[in-house]
């Protein structure tokens, strides 16, 4: 707890999410136990009846007007669901997950149907959380069970995965997604908390009313096609898209184009003109 103080009065972050906090807030913990003055309290605790791990909250500051959407809790996941309004008329959806590594198929069935309909939405979305899925290759997507099943919500829902760098061991356990509209700046994977990695970012989340001033194009003049003919290129596409309708084959192309735009591609800031050409 003492970590989590000393984060949050040097880092100042509007949002801290944790998980795997073995909390049991609805019996021997009392909630002034955990509180961080300035901050917001949501969690979700484990089942009462579970021995070890799980446990959700996250943190955040009031100004963001918070308002609860989803609280689940099985045996073996946990999703928190927050919407919240940094600037008048815009809506942000901030999803904290825990995935316990013995998962069922039936229960991972449950879990991403769940995720599908917060995802259904229109308003842009965050995911993040302890996912326990190490068998994923994160530069194709590719991937067996159970970890194709979160590779084909992605893909569904277009959805970009940010965290690059090992989170726990050598494997990215706590991916960080966003769906293509949400910017996310600055990420880093940082010291140790527990036994995983912290992760550090920022979300762009300008007034709807000020974006006008300025606005993202991509800086093709810095772009580096090679590396991204390279990632384009190395897709095994027959496979990614055997079965699928042609929808599905289009999201799927449309995503990987997006997430090869990102890593090759800067952007910059310009002042639009309505000066004609």
């Amino acid at each position: 707890m003492s970590e989590l103080q000393t984060i949050a009065s040097t880092l100042s972050h509007d949002i801290i999410a944790v998980n795997e906090t073995w909390l049991d807030l609805n019996g021997r913990h009392l909630p002034v136990e955990v509180s961080i003055k300035g901050y917001v309290l949501h969690n979700v605790d484990k089942p009462s009846h579970s021995n070890r791990g799980g446990g959700t909250l996250i943190y955040i500051k009031e100004k963001l007007q918070p308002q609860i959407k989803t609280k689940r809790a099985t045996e073996k996941s946990e999703i928190l669901h927050l919407n919240i309004q940094p600037h008048l008329g815009q809506t942000i959806k901030i999803v904290l997950v825990y995935r316990n590594p013995t998962c069922t198929a039936i229960a991972d069935d449950e879990f991403y149907d769940c995720l599908a309909n917060i995802l259904s939405t229109p308003y842009e979305t965050l995911i993040m959380g302890d996912f326990n899925l190490s068998h994923i290759n994160w530069t194709t997507r590719q991937s067996q069970p159970p970890s194709s099943k979160l590779i084909d919500l992605m893909n569904t829902n277009s959805l970009q995965q940010h965290a690059n760098e090992p989170t726990r061991g050598n494997n990215i356990l706590d991916p960080v997604m966003a769906t293509t509209d949400l910017s996310i700046n600055g990420l880093e994977v940082t010291g140790e908390i527990g036994d995983h990695q912290m992760i550090d970012f920022s979300l762009d989340v300008q007034d709807p009313d000020t974006r006008t001033q300025h606005k993202q194009v991509l800086d093709y003049t810095r772009a580096n096609f090679k590396l991204m003919k390279e990632e384009l290129g190395s897709y095994n596409y027959e496979v990614l898209m055997s079965k699928k309708s042609a929808q599905e084959c289009y999201m799927i192309l449309k995503d990987k184009i997006a997430t090869a735009t990102d890593h090759h591609i800067p952007r910059k800031r310009i002042r639009p003109t309505n000066n004609p050409p």
